[in-house]
């Protein structure tokens, strides 16, 4: 089961599963808004509140760097 550890609202909200941490970013694009969740790795899933706030617009800017972690529904 999905546990919410920290939400920021309009930025990222963190959830832990199976053992695993997810970063939900949201993206706010005018008319549309979504989501997109990464899993984190390394230093990233001892990371305090604003270090998340640092990788999740990070992740915004740098898409790419960051794809290959993307969660996505099938």
């Amino acid at each position: 089961m999905k546990k919410e550890l920290i939400d920021s609202p309009w930025n990222f909200t963190l959830y832990e599963e199976n053992d695993m941490k997810f970063l939900e970013v949201v993206y706010c694009n005018s008319f549309v808004d979504f989501t997109r969740e990464f899993k984190l790795q390394g230093d990233e899933l001892n990371y305090d509140f604003e270090e998340l706030k640092t990788l999740a617009e990070d992740i915004r800017k740098n898409y790419e760097k960051y794809k290959a972690r993307e969660i996505k529904d099938e």
